[in-house]
């Protein structure tokens, strides 16, 4: 037998076993199987079907509203967040973000932390499309951001209620976790009111355990009749713990943020600390309501209507104070140049107040008109009660207080050292920031005369600024 008839008789065998015994030159017998396909013995569960039914419709829906946010950076941006924001990831800010589509028209929120220093940015719907972008307002203290694209007929979601949102309930987080694309993850509501290392007047986060990862931040976070009760925003490192800023929050600033591109907060020019037993005891006040003064700011509200440090703020436009946070979330959101009136206790006594409300921006626009800005090597706050604890000094001290030297900057070497306190610049008595930075030379080269108090000792000491 030739070598082509050897082929064909062996093909011939091949064919025949394949077509006895399957795919395959050793057939298994019929009884040895390696995977069954259908249950065998476990009930399952008609409740649990529908839900994952549920489940799988319900992210099928919300997924095309959820958008990809790509953004290119300038150099020296991502600086900017919220007093009291949560930690964002290691590493650089995420190029890549996610928004929720608000209207037909093209109008998405995102966070505000996400287009921060951007120079160009394109949102891409889940069909693929893509549109450029433009900001049109955005707000530092909340982490929020309105943007705009030239589109219509997109699907928007509908805004809930976060207040009555309830610890436990599920939720679903949809967005772009390291850029990869509409990705939904399950979780539940951890806590309400989360407030992370600080009582700032907007640090009331929605803790979740949903994952949520860097790139998710801007994309909603919804409840299961398909609601946004949140705006993702942050998570702690290598921990399951995800934080949301509430979508009623949100909705009181999105009006101004599409008519005026920003929000006006209000502002008095206070720095106020919570009271503690025995602060109420020495001040003479009955309780621990109330917000407690430690510094009035030259030349703002709190300053012309007259209050001073150690008044206790107990009501404020006919509402009760309980504490600083209280406070600082009810001055922030009374209208700008709204007259009102402020129970305060003063050495035991009850006295009205009357104060015009200020903008935030308009006074932080104040205090930064200084002169070009002078590199002297060290951080000044104003003197408080935790600063004054800190760096063992009195409370009532007039003058900045000095909280850190860089090492080998012009102040280090004047020998200007933490703890010290600046009481005039270039002979100018200086009791705020804004009073430091308009008593500061302008000219390039310029030395500035500083006089310090450490101690009981004061002394004069010449800084040339970094030029």
């Amino acid at each position: 037998m030739n070598w082509m008839s050897r082929c064909r008789r062996a093909a011939i065998v091949l064919a025949t076993l394949w077509m006895v015994g399957g795919p395959g030159p050793f057939p298994l017998p019929v009884d040895a199987a390696l995977w069954t396909e259908q249950a065998s013995g476990a009930r399952v569960e008609p409740e649990l079907g529908r839900m994952n039914q549920a489940l799988v419709r319900l992210a099928g829906s919300l997924r095309p509203s959820v958008v990809q946010i790509g953004v290119s950076v300038e150099p020296e941006s991502g600086k900017d967040l919220p007093p009291d924001h949560p930690p964002l990831s290691p590493g650089d800010r995420p190029k890549v973000g996610s928004g929720v589509i608000l209207s037909a028209d093209g109008y998405i929120l995102t966070n505000q932390h996400v287009v921060e220093q951007a120079s160009e940015i394109e949102v891409q719907l889940m069909d693929e499309r893509k549109f450029p972008a433009k900001i049109v307002g955005r707000d530092v203290r909340t982490d929020l951001a309105l943007l705009k694209i030239e589109a219509t007929g997109l699907p928007p979601l509908p805004l809930g209620d976060s207040d009555k949102l309830e610890v436990g309930e599920l939720v679903l987080a949809i967005g772009n976790p390291f850029g990869l694309e509409y990705s939904v993850s399950l979780g539940i509501v951890s806590r309400k009111g989360r407030a992370i290392g600080g009582s700032g007047a907007f640090d009331d986060y929605i803790q979740t355990d949903a994952s949520v990862n860097p790139g998710n931040s801007g994309g909603p976070l919804l409840n299961m009749r398909g609601e946004v009760i949140g705006i993702n925003t942050a998570v702690i490192p290598n921990r399951r713990v995800a934080f949301a800023i509430p979508v009623n929050l949100a909705k009181t600033l999105l009006p101004d943020l599409q008519a005026k591109g920003r929000v006006a907060w209000g502002f008095l020019g206070v720095s106020i600390q919570d009271l503690t037993q025995q602060l109420a005891t020495a001040l003479g006040v009955q309780d621990t309501k109330g917000a407690l003064v430690n510094n009035v700011l030259s030349g703002q509200p709190a300053d012309a209507a007259g209050l001073k440090r150690g008044d206790v703020i107990v009501q404020f436009d006919g509402k009760s104070v309980s504490n600083v946070r209280t406070l600082q979330r009810a001055v922030s959101f009374t209208p700008v140049g709204k007259q009102v009136e402020l129970q305060v206790l003063r050495q035991g006594k009850l006295e009205a107040i009357r104060a015009k409300v200020g903008e935030a921006a308009t006074a932080e626009r104040q205090a930064s008109v200084a002169p070009p800005r002078r590199d002297m090597g060290m951080t000044l706050e104003e003197l408080d009660a935790e600063k004054a604890k800190k760096f063992k000094l009195r409370e009532d001290e007039e003058g900045l207080v000095v909280t850190d030297v860089a090492r080998g900057g012009p102040a280090s070497g004047a020998g200007i050292r933490a703890g010290d306190i600046i009481r005039e610049v270039n002979r100018r008595p200086v009791r705020s920031l804004d009073g430091y930075r308009g008593a500061l030379r302008r000219g390039d080269g310029e030395v500035d005369l500083f006089l310090l108090k450490r101690g009981e000792a004061y002394v004069y000491v010449a800084v040339k600024p970094k030029t």
